[in-house]
């Protein structure tokens, strides 16, 4: 059997520059002529995974608000180019990334209420290309599940959903607004997920909770990683150490990788000579009292550098950090994610030290496949740093643990004939 028809509906475009690439990474297996993607954002697509794609820009759709006559949506092609439209959309988002302020996102929510993005291009795109299933990955926004649903209905075939964060739970809430959307989210998110043919998730801990949930029967479905042309390579390390910081700020890894700074620094004042130091990259730029904590000593910030940039001094670091939040609500907002630098990390052979709560999915994948060095506390931090300058032999070993493990479970062939074999079974 061909592979199915699939049409994604999904927030940003495909395109090679992007730092969101894990969706068009699990479908790079497919064929492109079988793949189309419905899109919210204003760039255009640059992509060889897809064929066809439709676009409802967001800064339209606010357009159509007051000018209803406005046309919304439009099938586009690939282009390399980013329009102006989108340079000024991620500015706004950036901003309200930075603020997460539960009064803008009801206004967006409420602006995707009020705007005119049902069409009849959208009609005509989704039964020209007559899917065979419809890929609706669920995102932490109210209008994605309208629309996806809407599709659904246009389309009627069945569903596949990927869930990979927490987007249901009221953990990550704080403040009354903050409740009320996640209340109308719950909402949308229950009725795709009991009603999808397939549930997706991207960890062990998130298909415990999805499962137990909504009665699926979820399968781990995450970025997978061609090892053909990509041997281990030992690294050996040597004192000072080198860490490495590549990645967002906000919801609390500021304060996490600030006192990662300070445990750095007081134990390089204990000895005579410099033991390790780190160097911090991130577009997201601190408070000032985090920023000069970052900057103290042995650790400097060092703004934010293109993906190049990033694997290059991902490759030359002794030892790369993931950080999450270790108190407050925020820690919960990616309580269930996966990031696909953890993915990275791994596939590079890189010794990992891994800080965050011990309840977040990120810290109990690497515990299971002692994959990582772990901290979940301040205490815990400056023991296990104090250790790896110690004992430096450390990093190799686990460089090598951290490749096996993404050898076990993100090998691409593994991860595409998972994907593939679900698939056609919805389409049966």
């Amino acid at each position: 059997m061909d592979l199915p028809k699939v049409l994604v509906i999904g927030i940003s475009a495909w395109r090679r520059d992007s730092t969101a690439h894990t969706l068009e990474s699990i479908f790079s297996c497919w064929d492109p002529s079988r793949l189309a993607l419905i899109y919210t954002r204003s760039d255009l697509p640059d992509s060889r995974v897809a064929s066809r794609f439709f676009q409802i820009s967001e800064t339209e759709v606010i357009r159509s608000v007051w000018k209803p006559w406005l046309r919304v949506g439009g099938e586009v092609s690939n282009d390399p180019s980013v329009c102006r439209d989108a340079e000024r959309e991620h500015k706004r988002y950036l901003k309200a990334h930075k603020r997460h302020s539960s009064l803008l996102t009801l206004c967006r929510e409420w602006v995707w209420r009020l705007g005119h993005w049902k069409s009849p291009t959208l009609e005509r795109f989704v039964s020209d290309f007559d899917p065979d299933i419809v890929f609706c990955p669920i995102y932490p926004v109210v209008y994605m599940g309208r629309l996806q649903r809407y599709v659904l209905r246009l389309a009627g075939k069945p569903s596949a959903c990927y869930l990979a964060d927490d987007n249901y739970s009221y953990l990550s809430c704080s403040g009354p607004l903050s409740y009320v959307h996640r209340f109308l989210l719950r909402r949308q998110v229950k009725a795709l997920a009991t009603t999808t043919r397939q549930m997706f998730v991207i960890v062990d801990k998130e298909k415990e909770e999805t499962d137990r949930l909504f009665g699926t029967d979820s399968i781990i479905l995450s970025k997978g990683i061609d090892f053909t042309h990509k041997p281990f390579v030992p690294k050996r390390a040597e004192i000072p150490l080198h860490f490495v910081y590549t990645g967002s700020l906000i919801i609390g890894r500021a304060e996490t990788i600030a006192v990662l700074s300070d445990v750095i620094n007081e134990i390089n004042s204990e000895s005579s000579a410099t033991l390790a130091g780190m160097d911090v990259y991130s577009q997201d730029t601190p408070i000032l009292p985090l920023l000069n904590r970052m900057n103290g000593g042995a650790c400097s910030f060092r703004g934010s550098i293109g993906r190049e940039e990033v694997l290059k001094v991902q490759r030359e670091a002794d030892v790369v950090v993931f950080a999450e939040s270790l108190a407050g609500k925020s820690g919960n907002i990616a309580r269930l994610s996966f990031s696909t630098k953890i993915t990275d990390y791994l596939s590079n052979g890189k010794c990992v030290l891994a800080i965050g709560r011990e309840d977040i999915a990120p810290i109990d994948y690497f515990r299971r496949n002692d994959s990582a060095l772990i901290a979940c506390t301040r205490a815990e931090i400056k023991d296990t740093v104090r250790h790896l300058v110690s004992n430096p032999d450390i990093v190799e070993s686990y460089s090598r643990k951290a490749y096996d493990c993404a050898i076990m479970n993100h090998s691409k062939d593994i991860i595409d004939n998972r994907f593939m074999t679900a698939m056609k079974r919805i389409a049966e």
